[in-house]
């Protein structure tokens, strides 16, 4: 399995990314993040055919501004 190291990568090629793999989550397709082998705040992310050496932090991040813009359309 070829892992793609996204962690250089720029927020909005980040953000596509996890976009990608939370409509997959949101199709109920598994999702598994683990710590990877170099330690925090690396993580990998494999669902489906997407398999990511990310860091965590940017997906906490990613992840509170996609709340927060949900909370403003209500």
């Amino acid at each position: 399995m070829g892992r793609k190291d996204i962690r250089l990568a720029s927020d909005d090629e980040k953000e596509r990314i996890y976009e990608q793999i939370e409509a997959l989550y949101l199709q109920e397709k598994p999702v598994t993040v683990l710590e990877h082998k170099s330690g925090f705040p690396a993580v990998t992310v494999d669902c489906e055919d997407i398999h990511i050496l990310t860091d965590c932090l940017s997906i906490e991040q990613w992840r509170a501004k996609k709340k927060s813009q949900q909370g403003g359309e209500k």
